[in-house]
């Protein structure tokens, strides 16, 4: 058996839910940031790059880490790993389209 602290507790489904809801909101900010230029501020490149996308990808481990050795036949391990797998994508994504921006950012003129 499984002797993880987080394993099948209260702790691993809020971080699971936590690292969706994180990664979504890094993913809105980005996503405002590519609509509208005025959003690309510092502070909000430093809040997805340095703290939202990562918290998201931290809960995230620690929910794949807590259940590595799980099978998966319970619907809550699966569950809880999805949840997890998508907190990482949209994370990756909010990251992917900041560092985009910051990079064409020369090359595209203000509108």
């Amino acid at each position: 058996p499984n002797t993880s602290r987080l394993n099948g507790s209260f702790m691993s489904a809020w971080l699971a839910f936590s690292s969706v809801w994180i990664g979504v909101a890094s993913l809105a900010m980005a996503i405002g940031m590519l609509m509208h230029r005025p959003l690309m501020s510092d502070n909000a490149i430093v809040a997805v790059l340095y703290f939202g996308a990562p918290a998201a990808l931290c809960c995230a481990g620690l929910v794949l880490w807590d259940f590595r050795k799980e099978m998966g036949d319970d619907p809550a391990v699966y569950s809880q790993r999805l949840q997890a797998k998508v907190g990482i994508g949209f994370a990756m994504a909010a990251a992917a389209i900041i560092y985009a921006l910051i990079i064409l950012s020369e090359k595209l003129e203000p509108v």
